[in-house]
């Protein structure tokens, strides 16, 4: 005696997750759609979703998955669990964005008073913020880096930026005005 098998739809149904790719860092989630390709005349999807998202450095190389799938046939009823799915998915990783960090040079004659000379720091998204101080300084005679200290300690993370910097130098030259 032979055995009938009854299948729901015997064509292959492809489930592809976008989305995915390397984005530089932007403060914005990314997040993964769902697209189903062609299916049988009747048949509707009710549901295809993904709930994988990126939006920091820190959090790696993302796998974005179909997580929530229901297909209904022309009944209405889900048949899901019963189609031959091939589920494509996809990765979605957050590169770090790029802070400028600009400390001039300066230099002036000897007269014994200290020389400071302000930095600045561009490129944070979205207003984020961190505290930034230029801390080059120089007295006597000489040349020195107009060095800065950048502490991710307010709104912005550190894992979020890299940092380009042009650092300027500092020089007091002799004073060759003669002493009466």
């Amino acid at each position: 005696v032979g055995t009938l098998t009854v299948t729901e739809y015997n064509e292959t149904i492809k489930v592809t997750v976008n989305g995915g790719g390397s984005y530089v860092y932007d403060g914005q989630e990314h997040k993964a759609t769902v697209t189903v390709s062609e299916l049988p005349e009747g048949y509707t999807v009710e549901k295809a979703e993904s709930n994988d998202s990126a939006t920091h450095v820190s959090e790696g190389t993302v796998t974005a998955n179909c997580d929530e799938l229901i297909i209904r046939n022309a009944e209405g009823e889900d048949v899901t669990a019963q189609l031959n799915i091939e589920f494509e998915n996809t990765t979605i990783t957050i590169t770090p964005a790029q802070l400028t960090v600009v400390t001039p040079s300066d230099s002036k004659v000897y007269n014994g008073k200290e020389l400071t000379k302000e930095g600045k720091v561009e490129g944070f998204v979205n207003n984020e913020n961190a505290t930034f101080t230029t801390t080059g300084t120089i007295t006597e005679v000489g040349t020195t880096e107009n060095t800065y200290s950048l502490v991710f300690n307010k709104s912005a993370q550190e894992t979020d930026y890299t940092v380009n910097e042009t650092i300027g130098k500092l020089t007091i030259t002799e004073n060759e005005d003669e002493i009466v």
